[in-house]
């Protein structure tokens, strides 16, 4: 049985005008359930509300950086003890706080100037300037190049930190482990 193509052209037309009413129903179906909940749909005054919440709980700047020392300084001891898998994860939680610190606050207000400084930007040079040669220095567990490429990473550090206003804030080689209870020896046998 063949049909002429008017008729097949006019089932589509038909099941798609069907298809828009059902999608449509079902819109506003959900709305009024919404309502009925005692849930309106949300406008612009209550978005903002939420957000200026969400804003207020937000861990600072410094509350992140404080994560990023801690990261950073595990990655020394890992690579000191050359448990290159652990100096790997340390340094991907340091890179992914460094990430949290820039969606944090992209751009932070230099403490003397008061003028705007873009943390993304200044983020992006050292990850491609000083994180990739220190991965590199992990990748190939050489601990003489990895000394001098954590040398490079504090220095990116402080070069951000003095650009923001705070040269106070001088970054060194860890002495001692922030951690004490993650072994950092590579031939650990316990726990098993």
């Amino acid at each position: 049985m063949k049909m002429s193509a008017f008729r097949v052209l006019s089932l589509l037309a038909c099941g798609a005008v069907i298809g828009g009413l059902l999608t449509s129903q079902h819109q506003r179906s959900a709305v009024v359930t919404l309502a009925a909940q005692g849930q309106p749909p949300a406008d612009l005054a209550a978005l903002q509300a939420e957000l200026a919440a969400v804003k207020s709980i937000a861990p600072t700047q410094s509350h992140v950086m404080a994560d990023v020392a801690i990261q950073f300084g595990n990655l020394w001891f890992a690579a000191q003890r050359k448990n290159w898998p652990l100096a790997t994860y340390y340094l991907g939680e340091t890179r992914g706080r460094l990430n949290w610190a820039v969606r944090i606050n992209p751009t932070v207000k230099a403490q003397v100037t008061a003028e705007p400084i873009d943390i993304k930007g200044i983020f992006d040079g050292v990850d491609t300037g000083a994180i990739a040669p220190l991965r590199a220095t992990i990748d190939k567990k050489d601990s003489v190049q990895f000394v001098a490429a954590y040398k490079v990473m504090l220095e990116s550090c402080y070069a951000c930190h003095k650009s923001i206003g705070r040269p106070y804030l001088r970054p060194q080689i860890p002495t001692a482990t922030t951690q004490p209870i993650i072994n950092v020896d590579p031939a650990a046998a316990w726990p098993q």
